[in-house]
């Protein structure tokens, strides 16, 4: 993997992402991370979300009149759960060297969008905790960050029994040390009022959500032993930086961006667009260069940790 293929998959999230440019920086280091573990075709997919991060992954784009901001609803504490009147690109005939044969989600829009886009071959809405597929069923298992989640040990445990006693488990987490770094959980904390309500919106509820899935090395490592499985190889990064930019951003002004996008007809909100990323995208490329932080060795720095595990 090269730092072309990595500004190229920049390019492509960005496209996605355009409101919130630094998303794109994460997705591309999380890639980065993942893509230096084995992949093969017709592997099970559990936390998909909508599908677009690994679609651009494996090497696919949308165009560029196509965004996350295009089907929105703003009325909604997920402004993204929306599954009537949306615009989407046609992606039939497309071709794929890599694709999931089955993905799940516990959301019901984002599997409307995993079958819209047409990369995995199947697409199901099941609770994390009651996945039911078949004993030592499937030979490649990718475990991404499952929003929606109850009780991740039940369905760590779920997910670990559906693997074949050949195959191989590729698991993202989050470690301990991406806690300490959401500007607006902590700035919630230390505030009153008015300014403890703006805070908790900006938020909304992601660092609850990520202290479900976090945890030290050592307890992720136990986790695994726990479940029959060995380490084969693992990688560590995301910079606390990346994640401090990541959790600004531009939340505070998100609404009134997408508001003042939309309100234009397609053909010139692209050319905005447009016109938006080239801005952007020399500094994205900057950021990418000096947070992703790569490394097997210093845990403690890195928010973000990709396993490779096979059954004992």
């Amino acid at each position: 993997m090269t730092c072309r293929y990595s500004f190229k998959r920049l390019w492509n999230y960005l496209n996605i992402y355009f409101l919130k440019p630094f998303d794109a920086v994460n997705d591309t280091i999380t890639s980065d991370l993942l893509l230096m573990l084995s992949w093969k075709n017709n592997y099970t997919e559990i936390g998909s979300g909508d599908g677009m991060f690994s679609y651009i992954m494996h090497g696919n784009n949308f165009p560029v009149w196509f965004d996350r901001y295009l089907n929105v609803n703003i009325n909604k504490r997920n402004i993204f759960d929306k599954t009537n009147k949306i615009r989407f690109p046609s992606l039939k005939n497309k071709k794929f060297n890599i694709r999931p044969k089955l993905s799940i989600d516990a959301r019901k829009h984002h599997v409307e969008y995993i079958k819209k886009i047409k990369f995995s071959k199947n697409a199901k809405c099941i609770n994390y905790e009651n996945i039911n597929l078949k004993s030592n069923s499937e030979k490649l298992i990718f475990f991404y960050t499952p929003h929606g989640l109850k009780n991740y040990n039940i369905a760590f445990t779920k997910a670990s029994k559906i693997l074949n006693k050949k195959g191989k488990f590729l698991v993202l987490l989050f470690l301990d040390n991406v806690k300490n770094n959401f500007i607006f959980y902590n700035l919630k904390k230390n505030s009153k009022k008015n300014l403890k309500i703006f805070f908790s919106k900006m938020d909304n509820g992601r660092f609850n959500e990520t202290k479900k899935i976090s945890n030290s090395f050592n307890l992720w490592e136990k986790i695994i032993k726990k479940n029959n499985l060995n380490i084969l190889n693992f990688y560590s990064g995301l910079s606390p930086m990346a994640w401090k930019i990541y959790d600004i951003q531009t939340r505070p002004i998100l609404k009134p961006l997408i508001i003042f996008f939309n309100f234009f007809p397609l053909i010139l909100r692209t050319v905005l667009k447009l016109i938006w990323m080239i801005s952007f995208f020399p500094m994205l490329c900057l950021v990418y260069i000096f947070c992703s932080n790569i490394s097997n060795t210093d845990l403690s720095k890195n928010c973000y940790i990709v396993f490779e595990l096979s059954k004992k």
